[in-house]
């Protein structure tokens, strides 16, 4: 499994976020979105559909339907019906509460309260796991730390 953190330091979630998932999206790969939050889910829905006057981004959730059909499915809950092989996480570092069976899981915070609790992960998961990495994003990109 590969993980990665990324530190959102220009900018906000809300605008960081839709790139991530449209790299993802163009990889072909499904993906897995989820926060704790209701409110958080409502605000990348909308995000997705109009981050770009070209583009939008296909997602749904359980109230769109064709759930197993979405390539990005965003949740609060812990069901997987898309059959995404990659995770993104907001507002939570709880990924074992979401499941385990993904090739990689991303989690994505712009709260400078979250920095401690994600380096803290970040230095756990490394002891066990070949392919974790921490990414702060500046005004060039990500560069790893």
């Amino acid at each position: 499994m590969e993980v990665g953190f990324y530190q959102v330091m220009v900018g906000n979630l809300v605008i960081t976020l839709p790139r991530l998932l449209e790299k993802i999206y163009i990889s072909g790969r499904r993906c897995l979105f989820c926060s704790p939050s209701e409110e958080r889910l409502k605000v990348v829905d909308k995000a997705l559909w109009t981050f770009s006057t070209n583009a939008f981004i296909p997602h749904g959730d359980g109230n769109f339907g064709f759930c197993d059909q979405q390539p990005i499915y965003l949740t609060s809950g812990k069901e997987n019906p898309n059959n995404a092989t990659v995770q993104v996480l907001t507002d939570t570092f709880d990924y074992k509460n979401y499941g385990e069976n993904f090739e990689k899981i991303l989690f994505v915070f712009d709260d400078p309260m979250q920095v401690e609790c994600a380096k803290t992960l970040y230095t756990d998961l490394k002891k066990n796991l070949e392919n974790v990495n921490y990414w702060e994003q500046s005004a060039n990109g990500w560069k790893g730390v």
